[in-house]
């Protein structure tokens, strides 16, 4: 059956899945999430309130951990077309908009790359429900794991990328497909795993169909895409660079949890399915139907040489996501390495197997179809259509409860203070801090690259600033998200430490680095009367930006000459 023969059947079925998947996220629009919803709701919200509410671009976050970066945090979207929604329906609802339109990114973008395989229709429509609808991303998304949906990129890149071995010029959408990563949510798990994935099968691809093209535009592109993104990776990256994120990665997933992991039947977020288990199921689950598996297997008992990179690549991330099991395990190699020296959860390799099972389970669901199809009884011929409804039907019914748990807190209207503060919590909620115009002390950990900074007494109390050395009255303060204005009236020359974190890109007037005490800011007064304003730029802004538009001019005009 050719799917593609009804024009647009195949965007309209995956817009109907979309729907499906996200019907418990949109029916419930306006409630809060669980888990880390609370931050990633939070650090979509003050990009918005930066810009709609102070007229402010959106550099710092003063509302987390006492203060930290915001435009080149790697999970933080300001430049993505996703700020659009954002900013028209709120951080809450664009959440979950955002969540619906990157599951049908994601559905059609892998089923075109499996057409690009030379896989059916039918078969590509299965293998896309397999990958992006499996219960793995339900549960990162359920969990609030926002920088997941930009995974909806990847199966794009591939796509192009595949696609300009024939086509050069396609390296251009292949690298705005890794822009649109790096400038949104996806800057770090998502382009970490990406760029992993395909440099293994391009790689592979260049050596067994000797052709570099694959290897030289797959370079091309992912260098073109920095490029076009440099007005965020360009601070982000000396930023990561000057501030290490130390992560235990001694973590290892014993064999005994691979059959709850890809075959068992039990998924959520609240659940522990093995001993030993680390963090929440999110990073673990990966279900794949046996019926897949089968699938695969046929497909490389008929074609081994055709397919056998699908399987390297898929014994490859299942190594690396069983994690630090001994000095040399794959984890245990790359975690020397950039980008991985930083990286967690093993597990999260995991959704690469599901990507090449989906591979390879259609290319056996085509072999099966084909050779039923030559049987004389027409009720075999229906065995296919019927093993594709299993797997589609088990997907979609354990990710549905899954998606489901994410919302259960109705909204509470919160009273916002004119006048901004920090503010210490039994337990973190930020968004509602947010709301508040408060600063949230006890704040996410994911939300910087370094402990909480702040001003707070031995009895909880927090100062908004202190007097380190001399003596001066407070007459005025007034803090907005990228600017710090102080009236002291000082009796004698001195210090004043500032309860807001200290990065680099804060200054004083033509003072452009200030000194820090306990990684607050600290700002020299004199005697008298006088004004103190601060203000915050994320540093490099300008090269990167300067470096993005001439990228992007040269980008159009190779794609229009050639």
């Amino acid at each position: 059956m050719n799917l593609r023969s009804t024009k647009g059947i195949i965007p309209s079925l995956f817009i109907l899945l979309s729907v499906f998947y996200t019907f418990p996220f949109l029916s419930k629009y306006n409630y809060l999430g669980v888990r880390d919803w609370d931050l990633f709701t939070t650090i979509t919200a003050v990009p918005v309130g930066s810009l709609l509410d102070y007229g402010q671009f959106p550099f710092w976050n003063p509302y987390l951990g006492g203060g930290n970066i915001l435009f080149h945090h790697p999970e933080v979207a300001v430049l993505s077309p996703f700020l659009l929604l954002y900013l028209v329906f709120g951080a809450v609802i664009g959440l979950k908009l955002q969540v619906l339109i990157c599951y049908f990114l994601g559905f059609l973008g892998t089923y075109k790359f499996l057409r690009r395989l030379e896989v059916s229709d039918m078969a590509s429509v299965g293998g896309a429900i397999v990958y992006f609808g499996s219960v793995h991303f339900a549960l990162q998304f359920a969990e609030g794991h926002i920088p997941f949906t930009h995974f909806c990129f990847m199966p794009w890149f591939l796509y192009f990328i595949h696609k300009s071995a024939e086509k050069t010029r396609l390296v251009v959408p292949a690298a705005i497909s890794l822009a649109l990563m790096i400038m949104g949510n996806g800057a770090a798990v998502p382009l970490l795993y990406t760029l992993t994935f395909s440099s293994i099968l391009f790689v592979l691809l260049t050596f067994t169909q000797r052709n570099p093209a694959y290897l030289k535009n797959y370079v091309v592109s992912s260098v073109v895409a920095v490029l076009l993104s440099a007005v965020k990776f360009v601070p982000m990256a000396i930023y990561l660079y000057q501030n290490k994120w130390n992560v235990n990665s001694d973590e290892s997933i014993p064999l005994a949890a691979l059959g709850d992991i890809f075959f068992g039947l039990k998924h959520s977020l609240f659940i522990e399915n093995f001993a030993g288990q680390v963090w929440g199921w999110h990073e673990y689950g990966a279900y794949v139907s046996p019926v897949v598996v089968l699938l695969a297997i046929y497909a490389l008992l008929k074609n081994f040489k055709k397919h056998f990179i699908w399987l390297l690549l898929l014994v490859f991330f299942l190594i690396l996501g069983l994690g630090n099991f001994g000095s040399y395990s794959l984890w245990a190699v790359l975690s020397k390495l950039p980008g991985y020296s930083s990286a967690r959860c093993t597990g999260r390799s995991f959704q690469m197997v599901i990507f090449c099972a989906a591979i390879l389970g259609a290319f056996g669901w085509d072999y099966l179809n084909n050779l039923l199809k030559q049987k004389a009884s027409r009720v075999v011929t229906y065995v296919p259509a019927a093993l594709l409804l299993i797997i589609v039907g088990t997907n979609v019914c354990l990710a549905y409860p899954v998606m489901n748990s994410a919302f259960r807190e109705r909204p509470v209207e919160i009273v916002r203070h004119e006048e901004f503060k920090h503010v210490v919590d039994e337990k973190a909620h930020a968004y509602k801090n947010y709301l508040a115009n408060r600063g949230s002390l006890v704040a996410p950990w994911l939300s910087a690259y370094h402990e909480s900074r702040g001003l707070v007494d031995p009895f909880g109390s927090v100062m908004e600033e202190y007097v380190l050395e001399g003596q001066a009255d407070i007459v005025r303060r007034s803090y907005t998200p990228n600017r710090i204005e102080y009236v002291v009236n000082g009796k004698t020359a001195g210090k004043i430490v500032i309860g807001m974190g200290d990065d680099p890109g804060w200054t004083a007037g033509n003072v452009s680095k200030l000194p820090a005490t306990a990684g607050l800011i600290t700002v020299p007064f004199e005697k008298g009367e006088q004004e103190i304003i601060l203000s915050y730029r994320s540093p490099y802004f300008i090269s990167g930006l300067i470096l993005s538009l001439v990228s992007i001019i040269a980008a159009g005009v190779y794609w229009k000459k050639s």
